[in-house]
Formats: structure tokens, sequence, C-alpha cells
């Protein structure tokens, strides 16, 4: 990756060990409230801030939300005509 193109921001931490992460982090990692991020700390000290993978329900809370409930009810293939008995 080169300087030019690198966005430094600044947060502080609060008292309660917690920051904000800025407008522009948010915009640039395509995160919103609710969605994780990770923080990948290398041997040098350097830290690094990602997006996270959403876990699995959370992909399908995302689609029922789109698409709504896709479940469906069991099919009824009415009565059965052979008989389970092998001879």
């Amino acid at each position: 990756m080169s300087i030019s193109n690198v966005t430094k921001v600044s947060s502080k931490i609060t008292s309660k060990n917690q920051i904000t992460v800025p407008k522009t982090v948010r915009e640039l990692l395509k995160i919103q409230s609710a969605d994780t991020i990770e923080w990948q700390i290398e041997p040098n000290g350097q830290v690094m801030i990602v997006r996270g993978k959403p876990d699995l329900w959370q992909l399908v809370e995302e689609q029922e939300k789109k698409f709504g409930n896709l479940s469906t009810p069991e099919f009824d293939w009415g009565q059965d005509v052979e008989s389970e008995d092998f001879d």
C-alpha cells in the first residue's frame, strides 16, 4: 500500500475504554450499527481494523428482512400408494 492511499483519522478512548468509529472509517469500511469489526494487531504494534464477516444467523436475519420469511410448510404428497412391507 502506498502512502498516497492511506487515510488517517483519530478518535479518543473514553473513561469507559470505548471509542467512536469515525464517520470516515465507517464509510470506507461500509459498516453500520450492529456490524462487527476485527482488530488485527501485528507483533510490531501496528493495528489494522477491518470489517468483520457476519455470522450465518446475521446473514439469515438480513435476508429475512430483505425478502421476508422463507420458511415453507411441509408439502403434502397425498396418501401413500405402496406398502412399506417388502416380500
